[in-house]
């Protein structure tokens, strides 16, 4: 038996066309929805389907705000982002979650009642200040700083319009906890990109492409490397590129068995964005990566494991340290292999050490995320002081072979 608020969830998903797979209960726990499999689900088969009409994104948004405020500002609300539009109508069904009747136009209220409370929320922008800290020195920490501030201003923006409308809701329409930022958290933690909104969907964004959210699509949990297909049904004689009554569904393409979770695939992310984005991490995720940038330089080199991807980093530093680039020699090698180190090493030594297991400071799960990113990171800088004390061995070899014996000194 489900538990109320997750039968309510099924009943109104269903109602409105979704399609939920019957051997499929949702289980509520601490952080949100999983699906649980009642009974052995073969392999190919859809789990879940949700019409287009049901997916909280800009078309929808935007609609509703027009209604509640009025088709006059119509041009300033086309002026807000995607992320603005899509947050002010979630925090929307919160205002009004006392007064009957609902609006029409805020028909996600059963959906959000499902999604977890605030304080199960776990982002680098619901950390303390003393867990954020604790990841001073990641490029997570700058990144947690840059998107605060960001989202931030976009609320600010909202608030002030709000207040100039409705003054009662603007006094709720607040950042902290329950509100902006809530929303903007269920945002980043269940987005798709509106890539799949199309009749070739695809996960891979754009640079038109923009977050929304799926109801029933996202109570799958991520599994990496699960093999599932997206795939759109559109009705027949339809030839419209968006259309309401089109579904995007998910299948499964392995069996699954009694008693087991049923599982999403998310695509290939390293652990920077699980944590930043969805507020987990998986250990020794093979997709981890860093990204360097040389000072003064628009490039910026993701490398992964095994130094995956650093030949792009080491041909700019050796053009950069080249007299003449068409020429470059072994003592540019050289010189390149040794800045390249010293960086590596900076980096490196940069990076903070893991908080004690009694700090009672650090949540748990907090200090699990750091453990996993900083054991990425520092692999792949590891990775990087091998693969360029090769770059420099082969430059010393090349010094060889045209008789020229180096001597380095032994620090």
């Amino acid at each position: 038996m489900e538990p109320n608020s997750t039968a309510e969830l099924r009943r109104w998903f269903t109602t409105h066309g979704g399609f939920i797979h019957p051997f499929v209960s949702l289980s509520q726990g601490k952080f949100g929805l999983s699906a649980i499999a009642q009974d052995t689900i073969d392999a190919d088969t859809t789990i879940v389907s949700c019409p287009f009409s049901l997916a909280i994104d800009v078309e929808c948004s935007l609609h509703a705000l027009i209604v509640l405020f009025g088709e006059s500002f119509l041009i300033d609300l086309q002026s807000w982002s995607e992320r603005q539009l899509i947050c002010t109508y979630i925090c929307l069904h919160w205002f009004i979650i006392h007064h009957s009747p609902i609006p029409d136009a805020l028909r996600h209220l059963p959906y959000l009642k499902s999604l977890p409370p605030a304080d199960a929320l776990l982002t680098p922008l619901q950390f303390t200040p003393t867990e954020l800290q604790a990841f001073r020195g990641t490029n997570i920490y700058g990144a947690t700083r840059d998107r605060q501030e960001s989202w931030s201003a976009d609320w600010n923006k909202c608030q002030t319009f709000i207040h100039a409308v409705n003054s009662d809701w603007a006094e709720r329409y607040t950042w902290y906890v329950d509100k902006y930022l809530r929303a903007s958290t269920y945002l980043s933690t269940r987005a798709f990109p509106s890539t799949l909104l199309s009749r070739s969907p695809t996960l891979q964004t754009t640079s038109s492409s923009y977050p929304f959210m799926l109801p029933g699509v996202d109570i799958l949990n991520h599994s990496r490397g699960q093999p599932v297909s997206w795939c759109t049904s559109y009705p027949e004689g339809s030839t419209k590129e968006r259309d309401g009554s089109a579904t995007i569904s998910i299948i499964s393409h392995t069996t699954t068995l009694l008693g087991e979770e049923v599982f999403n695939n998310y695509g290939l992310k390293a652990n920077d964005e699980l944590i930043l984005g969805y507020g987990f991490s998986l250990p020794q995720n093979p997709d981890d990566k860093i990204t360097l940038q040389l000072g003064g330089s628009s490039n910026k080199w993701a490398i992964g494991r095994l130094a995956s991807g650093a030949e792009g980093l080491w041909n700019e530093v050796r053009r950069l340290v080249a007299e003449t680039p068409e020429e470059i020699g072994y003592e540019d090698d050289l010189e390149a292999a040794q800045l390249l180190l010293d960086m590596v090493q900076k980096k490196y030594e940069s990076l903070p050490g893991l908080p004690d297991e009694n700090d009672a400071s650090i949540r748990p799960a907090v200090r699990l995320m750091l453990k996993h990113y900083l054991e990425g990171q520092r692999d792949i800088l590891t990775s990087l002081k091998i693969h360029f004390k090769e770059k420099q061995e082969a430059a010393v070899e090349a010094a060889r072979d045209e008789g020229i014996e180096l001597v380095f000194d032994d620090e």
